[in-house]
This record gives C-alpha cells, structure tokens and sequence, in this order.
C-alpha cells in the first residue's frame, strides 16, 4: 500500500500541467491560476486535517518563520508557470524536480555538510541530463529562458525546503504545515495578482472545474498521500518513488498536449531523475559500504 501511495503522490504532482496550461491558454495569469489552486487546496486539505483531527494550531512565532518561507514556495511555482510558456510541460516539471539536488548543494555550501563524491556525480549528472532536455546545441534546441525559469523555480523550492529545516516548526504535523503554506501562499499570490493587475475571476464552469481539480489533486491528494507513504515505507523510498512525477508531467504533455517525445527528452528525463535517485540513496550507500567523503 506504501508503494502506491508513494506513486499515486507523485503521480499527482505530475498532473499539475495537466489542469494548469488549459487555464493559462485560455488568458488566466500565473497569478491567478497559483491564488486558485492554493485556496482550494487550503481549503480541501482544511476538510482532511479535520477528519484527521490534525493539529492546527502552531506558535506564532513558528508561523512567522514558515510565512517567510512559503513566499520561496509560491515564487517557486509562479516560475514554473511562467516556464510553460517557453517550454513544453513534461520538460519544465523534470527541470523542476532538480530540487532535492539542489537542496543536498546548499547544505553543502551553507550548513557545512560535507561534500561527498555522491554530489559531485549527481551534479554532473544533472548538468548532462539538462544539456539533452535543452536539445544540445542544434537545431530544435529549447529557449534558454525557460531553462533559466526554471532552474530558479527548482533552487526557490530548494531554499524553501532548506528553509523549514531551519524554522524547527515542530509543534504541528507535516500535513498541517503544507495548510498553512497554501494559506500564506493564496495571500501572497492573491497580493501578487493584484498589485499587477492580473486578477481575474473564474468565468466559467469549465475554469472553476480545473481549477479545483488542480487544487484537490495537485495539493491536497498528493499532499496526503505523501504523508502516508512516509508513514508506511519511510522518507527514502517515498523519495525514490518521486521520480513519477517527471515522468507524468511527460506522459501528459505528449498524450494531451502533442509535445515533443525525442530521444532528447527521454535521454534527459532518464538522466535528471538517475541524478536526483543518486543523491537520495547514495549517502545511505556510501555508509553501508564504508565509503569515505571526497
């Protein structure tokens, strides 16, 4: 049961373009599209925490710290967004999911962790695996804007991540953390929204279908069902098993949205996420084996 939850979490993850870009196509700005999806998500993963019987309430301080920080998370999938409209979907979500290497290199660099051969590999792996998503340097090549986009969307969800490490909230469950970062994220994309002029309401049926659908399964599905998983078969596995989400985000986009399918893509998909598995479970292997730091 662990495995499929693990799977059916990422999984989720990955419909993201799936609900998002039919929304964005038909004129919705980035900003609305995010405010949307984090109010509904707030609002249906509100329903589970009660059913749960979650704890809700935490500190004020410790509430502080994660408002900060969430504002890293919202930037994180405005940039994403925004990549969308410079590279196929399946493309941007793998780029995208470079964060937990990105994640295992601040600690390195600003939380003294040690630098081990394990990184160094992952990081070149990373770099290849971004070379063939791009298309090399030949023709058919993807804009470099959208890679920068989302390169910064990936190292935003980083320093988010790094930054809850930092804020020690500890008094409430992870679940109960992901509500209030989608509360503070509907505040700082609604702000966002409005102070550019950007905000609209939902005008149809149709929108409003998508977008709780993006919300409930993108945020608050994906969200409990990583929680579970943890629960059942740990952090790791659950991690590896994240690989589906890239994955997904591909399938979509070549299924819904007629992109690309290259061997490029493939190739860079392949390598990203062998880059991303190698930095979760080397440490774990270099321990096992006796392995000593670079």
């Amino acid at each position: 049961m662990g495995f499929f939850l693990a799977l059916l979490s990422s999984a989720a993850f990955g419909l993201i373009p799936l609900f998002s870009l039919p929304l964005l196509r038909d004129g919705m700005s980035a900003e609305c599209v995010l405010f949307y999806r984090f109010l509904f998500g707030a609002v249906s993963l509100s329903v589970i925490l009660v059913l749960r019987s979650e704890r809700l309430v935490a500190p004020v301080r410790e509430l502080g710290r994660l408002a900060v920080f969430s504002v890293m998370y919202a930037l994180a999938a405005l940039l994403m967004f925004r990549g969308f409209d410079y590279l196929p979907s399946g493309v941007a979500s793998t780029l995208q999911f470079l964060y937990p290497l990105m994640v295992m290199i601040i600690m390195t660099l600003f939380f003294h962790e040690k630098l081990s051969i394990i990184t160094v590999l992952s990081v070149m792996m990373a770099i290849i695996g971004v070379f063939l998503l791009s298309g090399g340097e030949g023709e058919g090549a993807v804009s470099v804007r959208g890679i920068v986009l989302l390169l910064a969307s990936a190292l935003c969800n980083a320093v988010y991540i790094c930054g809850l490490h930092v804020a020690g909230v500890r008094s409430i469950s992870g679940l109960s953390i992901t509500f209030w970062v989608l509360v503070f994220g509907t505040a700082a994309s609604l702000a966002n929204a409005l102070f550019s002029g950007s905000f609209q309401w939902l005008h149809s049926w149709t929108e409003a279908s998508l977008a709780v659908l993006l919300a409930v399964i993108t945020a608050a599905v994906s969200n409990l069902a990583l929680v579970l998983a943890i629960q059942r078969i740990g952090s790791t596995l659950t991690a590896i098993l994240g690989v589906m989400e890239p994955l997904t985000a591909v399938t979509v986009g070549i299924l819904v949205f007629d992109e690309p399918a290259t061997a490029g893509v493939f190739a860079g998909v392949a390598v990203i996420c062998g880059a991303v598995i190698l930095i979760m479970v080397g440490p774990g292997l270099l321990k096992k084996y006796g392995k000593h730091d670079a």
